[in-house]
């Protein structure tokens, strides 16, 4: 069973380190001055204006408390919530940190942590922690998201994602020529040498040579230009766009009949078979995944409602009327955003 979460707890909470660290601070433990309503001061200046701790959590909750607090609060829920997902949060986090320590080097190619420290600070971390904890509240909230807007996927959106998205492998080979240059000359050259290759290719199966021995030939005559290269099984979705659309068109044993440009340059494609279609049940998670995925980055409001949910589920109480007020704003107003475009 969850434990509920109170927020009170955290705000009281934060008042209290707020109060220690300021005494602490002032040297003045043993000397806690009184406002005429009874209340203990936490600060006091020279001409006797004294502050107390309920003052200083008004001006919070008024400016940053808000967001301070759900960042706390739904930090703790997030590791609650995805426990179970604790290694690969943390391989995540760990890539995160591997990559941005790798784009900060010196001049001798060794880590640069004051360079990476000082960007950091640009983008308003403190530390490497700081943003590594970002990093990671991120991952948490997107999961979070993805799971929510699994529960808004239909039957019909299922089925119709299915029908369209759904292909078989494919099995294949292609001949890639790339152009020496980006002008049009060089562009208009590399066409042309691939549609070459077509016309000889189909001269040696007219002749009686094997398709697959025709392209295989390519192999010995592979160099900087030209690339014979055997794809193997992929999916759609594996490939640049322009390339699935042109292999997703041809049968088992069939070449393409024109050149398939793509930002790589100029294929020339033999799908070599073609696999089953997995069927609807085996490929119900895939497209579930999938739709939630798109959900997520086409409704700026999943994310939103995800969490707000999560908060609920693990019962968390405003018990300040003010900043309870104040929660319900923000969430309407984050609601609306996608409305408002």
């Amino acid at each position: 069973m969850k434990k509920n979460i109170n927020l009170i707890i955290i705000a009281v909470l934060a008042i209290a380190v707020i109060v220690e660290t300021i005494i602490i601070a002032s040297g003045r433990a043993h000397m806690i001055p009184k406002l005429e309503n009874g209340e203990e001061a936490i600060i006091e200046l020279k001409d006797g204006t004294k502050y107390s701790a309920n003052e200083i959590w008004n001006e919070i909750k008024i400016s940053n408390g808000l967001s301070n607090l759900l960042n706390k609060i739904d930090s703790k829920i997030l590791d609650e919530e995805y426990k179970d997902s604790e290694a690969d949060t943390k391989t995540y986090v760990q890539t995160a940190e591997l990559s941005i320590k790798a784009q900060y080097k010196d001049k001798d190619g060794n880590y640069d942590e004051q360079a990476l420290n000082d960007a950091l600070q640009n983008y308003g971390y403190n530390s490497l922690d700081a943003y590594l904890a970002t990093v990671k509240s991120n991952y948490l909230t997107n999961k979070a998201a993805t799971d929510y807007a699994k529960t808004l996927i239909s039957d019909s959106d299922i089925k119709a994602y299915y029908k369209t998205d759904i292909r078989p492998d494919l099995t294949g080979v292609h001949i890639l020529v790339k152009p020496t240059a980006t002008d049009d000359a060089s562009l208009a050259a590399a066409k042309t040498k691939a549609e070459n290759i077509i016309s000889e290719i189909n001269k040696k199966v007219k002749s009686g040579t094997k398709i697959e021995d025709a392209f295989k030939a390519y192999d010995e005559d592979s160099d900087d230009a030209t690339l014979y290269q055997d794809l193997g099984t992929f999916n759609y979705t594996d490939m640049v766009e322009d390339f699935s659309k042109a292999a997703y068109n041809l049968k088992a044993g069939e070449m393409s009949k024109t050149p398939v440009k793509t930002s790589y340059g100029y294929h020339v494609i033999l799908i070599t078979k073609v696999g089953e279609k997995k069927s609807l049940d085996d490929a119900k998670e895939e497209i579930i995944s999938a739709l939630a995925e798109k959900k997520v980055t086409d409704d700026s409001t999943i994310s939103v409602t995800a969490m707000d949910k999560l908060r609920e589920k693990y019962g968390m109480k405003i018990i300040d009327s003010e900043l309870n007020e104040r929660y319900k704003r923000y969430i309407n107003y984050q609601l609306n955003q996608k409305n408002n475009k």
